[in-house]
């Protein structure tokens, strides 16, 4: 099953870019980024086995993944909320 997460790390973790390469690594299916050290990703795995994989990626840096349920609210992007409610990135053009 599908979930959703919300990962927000340290600089410590790594730039932008490593974080990305890994993200676009399996246990991760697909995420989406707007706000600075924070993205939402999506995957099969637990939080535990996603922040493990983290760990032995990119190494030294603190960071925490949480599991976004139904009990959320917030200012974001449309895009955004389609990823959350759907677990999968809005490829509809409007």
């Amino acid at each position: 099953m599908r979930r959703c997460y919300l990962l927000v790390y340290n600089n410590a973790l790594g730039n932008r870019e490593q974080i990305k390469e890994a993200l676009n690594q399996p246990p991760f299916i697909t995420w989406r980024s707007d706000l600075p050290n924070c993205f939402y990703v999506i995957s099969e795995a637990s939080a535990r086995e996603l922040a493990t994989y983290l760990k032995e990626k990119l190494g030294a840096g603190r960071f925490i993944i949480s599991e976004i349920g139904e009990n959320y609210w917030g200012f974001g992007k449309k895009d955004t909320w389609y990823l959350i409610k759907n677990k999968r990135l809005n490829t509809a053009k409007d």
